[in-house]
């Protein structure tokens, strides 16, 4: 929304795959450290707070092992940054921090046309039974918390569309049951939870491709999966983002759709714009790790990026995002 613990950066020097937790610092202590180091920890200790309710909420049923994944992402490429410092080993330039506190809201440009929602009435029968009455309340409920699970980026459109499907056939069929036999208890078949799961499953967004593309020449600098050949043809609307000045502080992004019904995304950095691939449209969570992992590339490569050495370039590895 699991398998967390390898490393979130493949470096071309060599080093251990096992690493240990920094220990917790006290606040005496992080006071005798540098700057940088203090901020770094401090940082990881609101990503550990952030994986811990992320751990609590998919145990619960309410994130996806992907979101999940996406959170000890981010977590653990803050540990090694930590470990990194404390070591005194030599860290790539870092010309801006990295940003602290929860991410902005993205504003992105979605090139489809929007549909209309009609609404639905959701006000039930005066005379139904207390125990169908109970059901219904708690499936009102339900169909309330997945609008603003869609508003707030939580889930993606299809698997919106296929739950809200499938709460208001479970309400009609409930309720038509109840009409013609009323003296039966079918409608509890009906009513039976377990398929929301399947169907956020089974619609879940999933990353096929990643691509990193220098924003001037447009040459195609590192491709993690199988990029979908049309991809390739909304590498026209790079020249949004570099015919002017970007604005690095600015998390404006671009989104679209191809014949076959994949999801293109453009993430534009200072340097470079990464290219990402989904099998449908993504929800704001997947755009916003994509985005934090696209930042800390960026930040991580500053001087090299600056300099056009490429060859010293450190990539992302982006193996727990791309599904095969």
């Amino acid at each position: 929304m699991e398998n967390p613990s390898k490393r979130a950066w493949d470096s071309p020097s060599p080093s251990t795959e096992a690493r240990t937790s920094p220990p917790d610092v006290s606040q005496d202590e992080s006071q005798r450290l540098n700057p940088e180091l203090d901020a770094a920890i401090k940082r990881l200790r609101t990503a550990r707070t952030q994986f811990i309710s992320a751990a609590i909420a998919f145990c619960d049923g309410l994130i996806s092992d992907g979101q999940l994944r996406a959170t000890r992402e981010l977590l653990r490429e803050k540990e090694i940054l930590v470990e990194q410092l404390a070591k005194g080993d030599e860290i790539p330039i870092i010309e801006e921090p990295l940003p602290e506190g929860p991410p902005q809201e993205l504003e992105v440009v979605d090139t489809g046309p929007l549909e209309t929602e009609v609404e639905v009435d959701l006000t039930l029968p005066e005379d139904l039974t207390p125990d169908l009455k109970s059901k219904l309340e708690e499936l009102n409920r339900k169909y309330e918390r997945l609008k603003e699970d869609y508003k707030r980026g939580h889930i993606n459109a299809t698997q919106y569309n296929a739950i809200r499907a499938h709460y208001l056939e479970q309400r009609e069929v409930a309720l038509r049951l109840r009409e013609t036999h009323p003296d039966s208890d079918r409608w509890q078949v009906v009513l039976e939870e377990g398929k929301t799961t399947f169907l956020m499953q089974l619609n879940e967004a999933a990353c096929i491709s990643v691509g990193i593309y220098d924003i001037k020449s447009r040459e195609r600098i590192f491709v993690q999966g199988d990029m979908p050949v049309p991809a390739e043809a909304s590498m026209s609307l790079l020249s949004t983002f570099g015919s002017s000045k970007i604005d690095p502080s600015s998390d404006r992004m671009y989104a679209t759709q191809i014949e076959d019904g994949s999801a293109l995304l453009l993430i534009p950095g200072v340097h470079t714009v990464c290219l990402v691939a989904f099998t449908q449209p993504p929800p704001d969570w997947q755009v916003r790790a994509l985005r934090e992992v696209h930042r800390h590339f960026e930040t991580a490569n500053m001087s090299a990026l600056g300099q056009g050495k490429r060859q010293s370039l450190i990539f992302p590895n982006m193996k727990r995002f791309i599904r095969a």
